[in-house]
């Protein structure tokens, strides 16, 4: 009878998959946003916000150069906008309008993408 050791192959499926788990995506989202009602709680209370998020990778920029960072920041400021083309802000809304939903999307996810690039120059100053 022929036995098989499944154990090592556990452990190093287990680190593989560890690892790749333990790794920090890198994103920066950017969150649309619009005000309207679109309906109410058991309570009768109004339901008035509806948001989609979206996903800027930035796993193939260098950051620590100006180039990178400017790279980021048009990928932030295209996804804004057809993330707020997806929430439909078109369709007239108080107080919404696609450019205010692209200027909140690309100011939110900006202040991320600033945190991220400070945090790659500081870990990889330059020379």
């Amino acid at each position: 009878m022929r036995t098989t050791n499944f154990i090592p192959l556990l452990g190093v499926l287990a680190s593989v998959a560890g690892s790749a788990i333990a790794q920090p995506m890198e994103v920066v989202t950017v969150e649309a946003a619009r005000s309207t009602t679109v309906g109410q709680s058991a309570y009768g209370v109004p339901i008035r916000e509806v948001t989609i998020q979206s996903r800027v990778s930035y796993a193939d920029l260098d950051l620590t150069s100006e180039y990178g960072a400017l790279q980021l920041e048009n990928r932030i400021k295209e996804t804004a906008k057809a993330t707020c083309e997806q929430i439909k802000v078109g369709i007239p809304a108080e107080g919404s309008s696609q450019e205010g939903c692209v200027k909140d999307a690309v100011d939110g996810a900006m202040k991320d993408a600033h945190k991220v690039i400070e945090a790659k120059r500081s870990a990889h100053p330059a020379k």
